[in-house]
Formats: C-alpha cells, sequence, structure tokens
C-alpha cells in the first residue's frame, strides 16, 4: 500500500511560510518607516543651519525644525567659528525592533 496522495501539501507549506513572510514584511516596513524618519531629521537639520546662517533667530529655525522633523524631535543650536551648527535626535517607536534613535547634523558657513 502506497501513500502518494499530495493533495493539500501547497496548503500545509503555505501555512508553515506565512509567519516568516508576515515577519518579513513587517521587519521590511520597519526599516522604511526608519528610513524615512532618519530623512526628515536630516532635512530638518539642514533647513535649521541654513536659517541660522542667513541671520534667522534660534526660534524661527526651531519653528521649521518643528515642521519637518515633529514635535518629538530634539534639537540643539549653535553658532561658533563662523558656523551655524545643528543636531537634531527624535525617538522613534517601532511595534517590532522597540524604540530607535534617529539623528541629523548639519554645519553651515554663517553669512
Amino acid at each position: 500500500m502506497r501513500f502518494s496522495d499530495e493533495s493539500g501539501s501547497s496548503t500545509a507549506e503555505f501555512a508553515v511560510l506565512l509567519p516568516a513572510v508576515a515577519i518579513m514584511l513587517s521587519l521590511a516596513l520597519c526599516f522604511g518607516v526608519v528610513g524615512i524618519q532618519q530623512i526628515q531629521v536630516q532635512q530638518a537639520a539642514g533647513a535649521m543651519a541654513r536659517e541660522l546662517a542667513r541671520g534667522e533667530d534660534d526660534a524661527t529655525a526651531r519653528a521649521s525644525g518643528v515642521r519637518l522633523a515633529g514635535n518629538q524631535a530634539r534639537f540643539s543650536l549653535s553658532t561658533s567659528n563662523g558656523y551655524s551648527q545643528v543636531h537634531v535626535s527624535k525617538t522613534v517607536r517601532l511595534p517590532i525592533a522597540g524604540s530607535l534613535q534617529v539623528h541629523g547634523q548639519a554645519s553651515v558657513a554663517v553669512e
């Protein structure tokens, strides 16, 4: 007596692989979110440094940073040796990986 009936084997294979595929897709989504947040933080740092270099006050530069990076971002502004320097950091909370810090910094010569 031989058992060569393979009906249902693709369903069993799918059931075994589905959790792995779901985890891989979730991780890809998390990396995408971190990438987007990193870009936003870096753009905020660059915009803030340019505004400081043009002679704008700290409040105007911070308003641009909040607009680009969000309210949860932390900003460090300084102007020394003819350069305006900005450091922006933000905590990104992910459902699978937990919390990650993204940082952006920019330095522009003062005009």
